[in-house]
């Protein structure tokens, strides 16, 4: 066994015993954001998909080259393409979070940002049906935007909310850090968080709710590429389409 194989038994087994006696295993996904175009870095990503049986949605900026990327994709069962924003560009006031969306923008504005970007899809031989902001924006613009145009959303770390609008299911666990620049979050740090996330679903009974794995294809250095191995060889995820 990897070292990374053998960390996440000395950190997560005793909880995934706990779920075991309980009848129950974990639920998984797996976003990766960013992508515009064919690279390098995606065929390692989608060679991964494959090897392991793990479905991927692929978080897509409209301004890149969504028919190439759709053909590469087309050839790795399970992949999903969905929006990844408008042009993935930072409109934030100066000192207010990042988001392409803000209180200037009008519904109608965003709307057909959103119904543009749907149009860029569709082109490219792509139904999508989630969007995922930039930067996590949560703007309440954006929200009643993709209600009107049916998306459901992804951002990053809650629980899902039966009833929300748009509805919602985030990634939870990213590899990367980013500040001060890009790199491996860290094995420890990465399964101490998985861990927490595990107990709280335990805790609450909620056996079901889906914890995202987040990677960032473009971004990742060889420990982000080698822990995703490990963590891909002991939990494979399931489709976001089927959640």
């Amino acid at each position: 066994m990897t070292f990374h194989g053998l960390l996440i038994t000395a950190l997560l087994g005793p909880e995934l015993a706990r779920w075991k006696a309980a009848g129950h295993a974990p639920v998984f996904w797996w976003r990766d954001d960013d992508a515009r175009r064919p690279s390098p870095a995606l065929d390692r990503l989608l060679e991964l998909s494959r090897r392991f049986g793990a479905p991927i949605t692929l978080a897509a900026v409209p301004d890149g080259d969504l028919p190439a990327l759709a053909q590469v994709c087309a050839s790795t069962p399970g992949v999903e393409l969905a929006i990844h924003g408008f042009r993935h560009e930072n409109r934030a006031p100066a000192g207010q979070p990042s988001g392409e969306v803000n209180d200037q923008d009008s519904l109608e504005g965003v709307a057909a940002e959103v119904e543009a970007a749907i149009a860029v899809f569709a082109r490219a031989g792509v139904e999508a049906e989630l969007f995922v902001p930039p930067w996590n924006n949560a703007h309440p613009t954006l929200d009643a935007a993709l209600v009107r145009h049916g998306l459901v959303v992804s951002r990053y770390g809650e629980l899902r909310a039966p009833g929300a609008a748009p509805p919602r299911i985030d990634a939870h666990l990213d590899v990367m850090r980013w500040k001060p620049t890009a790199r491996f979050r860290g094995a420890r740090r990465f399964l101490l968080r998985a861990r927490r996330l595990l107990v709280e679903r335990r805790v609450r009974g909620l056996w079901d709710d889906p914890i995202g794995l987040l990677t960032h294809h473009l971004d990742h250095d060889e420990a982000s590429w080698t822990f995703l191995e490990a963590f891909l060889a002991r939990f494979t995820p399931v489709s976001r389409r089927g959640l």
